[in-house]
């Protein structure tokens, strides 16, 4: 599955078409996806049609969602990937609150892209080390931004803390959908499936550059 998608719907950055997506998808070999605008979840309703079509497909449409966080007195805290919480939450809570509403649903919280650099500086754009300070149920660890130091950093964050690790693509256009990837030890067919999943972790980051 790719598990960090945006799609021109919701997310004004992105460039890909939903319907277009769908197939993309199906072509890069991938059995589910989840849609993650920044701030919004597709509701049910407006979800169903697109699940109906991956379904004719073979494709397993999931609706997450990715947030941008900031503290109290405003400092920026990096961007998570929420799946299983049923409602928008926009893009101006903290991390701590997201952690507590979220988990409270049954849901996860998965830092985005915490070791992807900003150039020329090499500063984090994403948590960076403050990972190691919140209770979070994984990271990414295969994504499209990082080089060899950022991808160390993401592996070693993740046995440190003993949490899930995912690959995803960030993908804003059609071309980069299933770059990277997670590989699932068991079939997911509804989001409480795939959210146990990463809290168990068996779930396993795949990155497709280079090979």
């Amino acid at each position: 599955m790719d598990l960090h998608i945006h799609t021109n719907r919701y997310s004004g950055c992105s460039n890909i078409q939903p319907a277009s997506l769908l197939r993309k998808s199906r072509e890069a070999g991938l059995d589910g996806i989840a849609l993650t605008e920044h701030g919004i979840r597709w509701s049910d309703d407006t979800l169903r049609e697109l699940t109906e079509k991956g379904a004719d497909e073979g494709l397993l449409v999931l609706s997450g969602q990715e947030v941008a966080c900031y503290s109290r007195r405003g400092e920026f805290q990096g961007e998570f990937l929420v799946f299983g919480y049923f409602n928008s939450l926009g893009s101006s809570r903290s991390l701590e609150e997201i952690l507590e509403i979220v988990h409270d649903a049954g849901g996860v919280v998965i830092a985005a892209h915490p070791f992807k650099k900003i150039p020329p500086e090499g500063c984090f754009y994403g948590m960076g080390m403050r990972i190691y300070d919140y209770d979070l149920d994984g990271l990414e660890v295969a994504h499209p931004s990082y080089d060899q130091e950022s991808t160390k950093l993401a592996e070693e964050a993740m046995r440190k803390k003993g949490i899930a690790g995912i690959g995803c693509s960030d993908a804003h256009d059609l071309r980069f959908v299933g770059a990277c990837r997670t590989v699932l030890d068991d079939a997911i067919v509804d989001m409480k499936g795939l959210c146990d999943a990463i809290r168990a972790r068996r779930v396993r980051p795949r990155s497709l550059r280079g090979l």
